[in-house]
């Protein structure tokens, strides 16, 4: 059976980001990844918090030289009287994020999960997990040509032995799901429906990468993202108790976008080049984020809204966090992720960014955001302060927002 340090079931941002900083540190890593890449996935828009993670791995030049679009502000606009707040990322509080990019993700995660393998970490794919033994402490510990065992993984091909193990598999939380509860996430109870189109107008200059987000009535949301390519991705969201799309989802979603006279200019010569896609109930998390020899990050430990796009961005944030605990472990001996200031410390981490991000959700969906937005943005400590967050920057304790506990 062959012995890995390291095995991250899924090789998605999360999973891809953890295999490039422990493959970086020497260590024997595996990513098993069940699909195929390229594919489509959605959750295109990144932040320019994420950017620093990228640059101290490297990645952050393939993702810069040139195939996306650059991203330097969301604007937020409210449809019902087209009034409209930008936060512009270069007026947030740290200055080394001014920007980040729109991503078609069939392109994006294959970009960073081949980075992954040029790093060093050893790529299975497609390859389907169909169970995980997590090994107790001290069961087979050394048992098997002298490895330490935490964990055996078995799937449709083969069986690995691992001292470590990593759920990155996203909303499925393959090992999440078995090992802890989850919780669905109250007032987060959405769906989405969305395509992409070719010739949707865009604005000009340095904002055309800019995200559009619109407000509609009873919650509901509009996205826009552009990319390189002249492709734009278009979606709504909306509560589930008032989504009345049925199975007709193009038809729902034309409903929806060209209620708005501005959305309508903009999709006045658009054409759709996929399928119009729908998910839905997907916000949520977990009870517990570690164990013994074990460990979740990304979509498998929290999965909040992707209104602010914090997918990505809390995806491999918490992986390269629950990367570093793993790598501490190690350092120490193979520790049990269960001894105090390991597993608890990556937890309440991941957990204390998820909140800030909640709040900021909340605050969205709790009534007229832009109408706010343009009255408090007037003070300059809260307009970096939101800037920052809007920007994903929710582990800075300078900011104004997380001192106040405004967020």
């Amino acid at each position: 059976m062959q012995h890995y340090d390291v095995i991250i079931i899924g090789g998605g941002p999360g999973g891809s980001q953890a295999g490039i900083v422990l493959a970086q540190a020497g260590k024997k890593v595996l990513i098993l990844e069940r699909e195929e890449y390229p594919r489509f996935h959605i959750g295109e828009s990144l932040l320019p918090a994420t950017m620093p993670l990228f640059k101290e791995t490297g990645f952050y030049d393939v993702l810069s030289d040139g195939r996306y679009i650059e991203k330097y502000g969301a604007r937020f606009i409210d449809y019902a009287n087209d009034d409209e707040v930008r936060f512009g990322f270069e007026n947030g509080l740290n200055a080394t994020i001014p920007m980040a990019f729109e991503v078609e993700r069939a392109l994006f995660d294959k970009d960073i999960l081949s980075y992954a393998v040029k790093c060093g970490a050893e790529l299975h794919q497609p390859e389907n997990v169909t169970n995980v033994e997590i090994v107790p402490p001290g069961a087979l510990q050394e048992s098997l040509s002298g490895h330490d065992i935490g964990a055996i993984v078995k799937t449709n091909l083969a069986e690995y032995s691992c001292s470590y193990v990593m759920d990155v598999t996203g909303r499925d939380a393959l090992l999440g799901k078995r090992l802890t509860t989850r919780e669905s996430n109250k007032g987060l109870n959405n769906v989405a429906v969305f395509a992409h189109y070719e010739n949707v107008a865009r604005y000009e200059g340095k904002s055309e990468g800019d995200i559009t987000i619109g407000l509609l009535p009873n919650g509901a949301w509009t996205w826009i993202i552009p990319f390189k390519n002249g492709i734009t991705s278009v979606g709504v969201v909306c509560s589930s108790q008032y989504y009345d799309g049925e199975n007709d989802f193009e038809g729902y979603l034309n409903r929806k976008l060209l209620g708005s006279e501005r959305v309508r200019t903009m999709m006045k010569n658009a054409k759709r080049t996929s399928e119009v896609r729908r998910i839905g109930n997907y916000s949520h998390t977990s009870q517990k984020f570690y164990g013994d020899r074990w460990i979740l990050s990304g979509d498998a430990a929290m999965f909040l809204d992707p209104i602010f796009s914090s997918g990505v961005h809390m995806s491999v944030s918490t992986s390269t966090f629950a990367a570093k605990t793993i790598l501490q472990a190690m350092a120490d001996g193979n520790k049990s992720l269960e001894t105090p200031g390991l597993g608890d410390k990556y937890e309440s981490k991941a957990r204390l960014g998820g909140k800030r991000f909640r709040n900021l959700i909340m605050m969205f969906y709790d009534g007229s955001f832009v109408a706010q937005m343009k009255k408090a943005l007037v003070r300059e400590n809260v307009r970096k302060g939101f800037t920052s967050a809007v920007a994903g920057d929710v582990w800075d304790e300078g900011n104004y927002l997380f001192e106040k506990s405004v967020l």
